[in-house]
C-alpha cells in the first residue's frame, strides 16, 4: 500500500525524467521531486544567463586568480628583498660592533701606555729636580754636560758615561 501513495505523490510532483526538458520554477530545469529527493542540482537559468556569462565569470575568476598570484609573488619578492636587506644590516652591525670592540681594546692599551708615560715623566721630573745623580742616586750632582746643558750627573758617573742619560747626546765635559 505504501508504494501507491508514493507513486501518487511522485506523479503529482512530476518525475525527473518527464520534467528535465521543461522549465520548472524560476526557469530551472527539473521538478520539485528532484529537489525533494536530493537529485536536484541548480544550474543557471537560461533566461537569466547568456552564452558569454559563464566564460566571463570563469575568465573573471581566472583573472582574479592571476592577480592574487601576482600579488603573492610580489609579496614574496618584497619579503626576500627585506630579508636580504636585514642580512646586510645585521652584517654591518656586527662589523661595527667588532670595530667598536677593537677600538675599545686599542683605547685601553693607549690608556695603559699613557699611564706608563706619565709615570716615567714624573720620574724624570723628579730626577731633574733632585740633587742626587740620576745614575747612582747616591752622590750629589756636580757636572753640567755639554752641549745639552743637563745637570744630572756626579763627577764619578760623568767620567763613566759617554752620552747624556736624559737626551742621549754625546757629552763634552766642562
Amino acid at each position: 500500500q505504501q508504494p501507491q501513495p508514493l507513486k501518487t505523490e511522485h506523479s503529482m510532483l512530476g518525475t525527473s525524467a518527464s520534467s528535465r526538458n521543461s522549465l520548472g520554477l524560476n526557469g530551472v530545469t527539473g521538478s520539485i521531486w528532484d529537489f525533494v529527493t536530493g537529485s536536484f542540482s541548480p544550474s543557471p537559468s537560461p533566461v537569466l544567463s547568456s552564452g558569454t556569462t559563464p566564460s566571463i565569470s570563469s575568465n573573471t575568476s581566472g583573472n582574479e586568480l592571476t592577480r592574487v598570484r601576482q600579488e603573492l609573488d610580489d609579496a614574496k619578492r618584497k619579503l626576500k628583498q627585506w630579508k636580504e636587506s636585514w642580512q646586510q644590516v645585521k652584517q654591518a652591525c656586527d662589523a661595527w660592533q667588532k670595530e667598536a670592540q677593537e677600538a675599545k681594546e686599542r683605547a685601553n692599551i693607549a690608556d695603559a701606555d699613557k699611564q706608563l708615560a706619565l709615570q716615567k715623566k714624573e720620574e724624570v721630573i723628579f730626577q731633574l729636580q733632585s740633587k742626587k745623580c740620576i745614575v747612582c742616586q747616591e752622590r750629589d750632582r756636580s757636572i753640567i754636560l755639554s752641549p745639552c746643558q743637563h745637570y744630572v750627573l756626579c763627577g764619578d758617573c760623568a767620567a763613566a758615561q759617554e752620552e747624556c742619560p736624559c737626551c742621549k747626546t754625546k757629552k763634552n765635559l766642562w
